[in-house]
């Protein structure tokens, strides 16, 4: 008899617990689908929160910004004979030679007595074009393609007929100067952190390729400006002749890596901007100048969601 009322006892605790155990079931999942109906109050992207992660978009943009290189390879243009554009090509050429010494009103020599060994480019305006297809309101891939033209400019010491006897010398400063054309092609991933009112922030990280192109490479004396460029070969420049010009392309690629954060900013279902930054580490590679380089960006874009993919 103990024993049969030891099993019935145990029975209802059994039964006791189990109903407990549904009861709390029952009501955490209540409570969950309370905190859904809160939810979805308090956040616009909450009701469809399961759907629309889900579904891909196409989004394309136009960039706008401010492009900052590293100054290394702004000394490819400062004229040292180790340099491929150099004085040396301009000053050894007797006609060149002679037309600097007439403007500049020497009686004896000019040589150079002083090059510009810490060139920077100047801050530069960049743009460019966008897509990235978006896998989800979080995750997607982009490419983007900016172009950006950069000038550096400092200045050349020339002397000017030196003494053979102690006096002051006759230094003549004058500008040198380079340009050049980038393309950065910039590939990656995008993860996007979307808040409850719909802005978001984001990381980009990938590949990026430079192209570089060297556009002008000169020094400037009394207004005559001296291409440094040897576009003439070995028989070199004679003035009111048939010397004859040779196309010189002066380019290099580069590829390196590519960092990117900012924020959305959605304006309708169908535009919206993004200011952000970003960072590309990579070497320009144009010749004698191999080293990685951090170069940076600061942008707007303006972007058009094409709707989603499918439709």
């Amino acid at each position: 008899m103990k024993y049969i009322f030891c099993v019935f006892l145990l029975l209802v605790l059994v039964g006791i617990g189990t109903t407990e155990i549904v009861t709390a079931q029952n009501k955490v999942s209540s409570e969950s689908k309370r905190d859904q109906r809160n939810r979805a109050r308090e956040d616009p992207w909450a009701e469809f929160e399961e759907e629309v992660d889900s579904i891909p978009r196409l989004d394309f943009g136009v960039n706008f910004g401010a492009y900052f290189p590293d100054r290394y390879s702004a000394n490819f243009y400062n004229g040292t004979p180790d340099n491929e554009n150099n004085v040396n090509y301009v000053m050894s050429n007797y006609y060149w030679y002679q037309e600097i010494k007439q403007a500049l009103k020497s009686s004896d020599t000019v040589f150079v007595s002083g090059y510009p060994l810490d060139m920077h480019y100047q801050v530069a305006f960049t743009g460019g074009l966008f897509i990235r297809f978006n896998f989800n309101r979080k995750n997607g891939i982009f490419l983007e393609a900016n172009y950006t033209q950069l000038k550096t400019e400092d200045a050349l010491a020339l002397q000017v007929d030196p003494a053979s006897y102690p006096t002051y010398d006759d230094i003549r400063l004058q500008p040198i100067q380079g340009k050049e054309g980038r393309v950065l092609l910039n590939l990656g991933y995008q993860r996007s952190f979307p808040l409850k009112s719909k802005i978001y922030f984001f990381l980009q990280g990938g590949g990026t390729m430079c192209y570089t192109q060297v556009q002008k490479s000169f020094f400037v004396v009394e207004g005559r400006e001296y291409s440094m460029i040897n576009i003439y070969g070995d028989l070199g420049y004679i003035p009111g002749g048939n010397s004859q010009t040779f196309n010189i392309n002066q380019n290099a690629f580069g590829f390196g890596t590519y960092f990117g954060t900012g924020a959305g900013i959605p304006l309708n279902e169908r535009f919206g901007i993004e200011p952000g930054f970003s960072i590309q580490y990579y070497p320009v590679n144009i010749k004698n100048y191999p080293r990685w380089k951090p170069a940076f960006s600061v942008y707007l874009r303006i972007l058009l969601g094409v709707g989603h993919a499918g439709e």
